[in-house]
């Protein structure tokens, strides 16, 4: 769980501190997101059946800007709302780049609070909860936005 840690403490700074000092903040951040989805598909956890405190609500908005300050040039982008579908007519949607990145620090930041106020059991649930529920998507489609943006 040491490097999940170290990962999540990584791409949450991106969200908690609007100026992150790096030379290359895309190229750390494809980096620490294909590190995140990797322990993603390789976590593994009992369930804790303790009751809990809930995690404190994380600022959205003050999330957001933080990444914006770091990305300044993440947009909006199109996308295949479903890729298994072979039409000619398909159907697109639009994704926010700084939405994904925003989502994916906030339930990150609340897999590291219970890392840090429940069990080790507790967290991997909610990693493997909140990216198999909605962080996962997020990630993917912001990793197929930075590729597309380097050609």
């Amino acid at each position: 769980m040491s490097k999940l840690r170290e990962l999540i403490d990584q791409i949450t700074e991106f969200g908690i501190n609007p100026k992150v000092e790096l030379t290359n903040k895309t190229d750390v951040l494809k980096k620490l997101l294909v590190g995140i989805y990797s322990e993603f598909i390789n976590v593994e956890f009992e369930f804790d059946e303790t009751d809990y405190d809930e995690e404190p609500a994380f600022d959205y908005n003050e999330i957001k800007e933080n990444v914006k300050s770091n990305f300044p040039d993440f947009d909006w982008y199109s996308m295949v709302l479903d890729l298994n579908r072979m039409e000619p007519n398909v159907e697109i949607g639009i994704g926010d780049a700084l939405d994904d990145l925003t989502d994916i620090i906030k339930d990150l930041l609340a897999v590291k609070w219970k890392m840090d106020n429940t069990s080790e059991m507790n967290a991997l649930w909610e990693f493997e909860f909140s990216m198999r529920t909605h962080s996962e998507q997020h990630l993917i489609d912001l990793l197929k936005y930075l590729k597309e943006k380097e050609e």
